[in-house]
């Protein structure tokens, strides 16, 4: 029976999010990552191929945390507290989360996905899936429809519409200023009113 390993890849990633915050993406090398942890090199290229998959797996993780918390926040029962709680939680989560909100600008998901190994770009699409299906269950129970345009717009105003608020407050780890979180929600909250509601046939 092999030995358990002394570093679990989720302490590995978090010391190159460590270095990428210190000094940039270039500081993130994994003899770096390993003097951080204290352990030998090898245990980095034990668990990744390289340094792109390394940062490859830090991205992903980044972004696939942020995703669960929008997709919890249009779980919710009521449809109007989950869209204001969708749109809380680009805020909150970018502000708890200075440094891997950071991250998600240094990439170009495109670049990325040229260098990742087939079965990471698969994980991608697998949440990038999930999170396009839990907004598609939301505009049905809000509106009784899931077009295209209903989805356009309300995918706009949840996922789009928020993030671009924040966005130019993340390279710098500002905050964005009170008065933007509430004006957005309303904004997002003028958007999903124009859309119109399909009484659907349960019977």
């Amino acid at each position: 029976m092999g030995r358990k390993p002394r570093f679990s890849t989720d302490e590995i990633l978090d010391a190159a999010l460590e270095l990428v915050i210190e000094g940039g993406p270039a500081a993130a090398s994994a003899s770096a990552v390993a003097r951080r942890i204290g352990a030998p090199s090898g245990s980095v290229y034990h668990r990744f191929a390289g340094r792109d998959e390394m940062m490859a797996r830090l991205w992903l993780r980044t972004i696939s945390r942020y995703q669960e918390g929008i997709i919890s926040a249009l779980r919710l029962d009521d449809v109007t507290e989950a869209a204001r709680a969708t749109v809380a939680h680009c805020f909150d989560w970018t502000a708890t989360h200075p440094g891997e909100s950071a991250l998600l600008l240094q990439y170009d998901k495109q670049d990325l996905l040229r260098s990742w190994p087939d079965t990471l770009a698969a994980e991608l699409r697998t949440h990038n899936h999930q999170t396009r299906e839990v907004v598609r269950a939301y505009a049905r129970r809000r509106f009784g429809s899931a077009d295209a345009e209903v989805m356009d717009r309300v995918t706009f105003a949840l996922v789009d519409l928020p993030y671009a608020a924040v966005r130019r407050h993340l390279p710098d780890r500002g905050r964005p200023a009170e008065w933007l979180r509430d004006f957005t929600l309303r904004s997002a909250e003028a958007i999903l009113a124009e859309i119109p509601t399909r009484i659907t046939d349960s019977s």
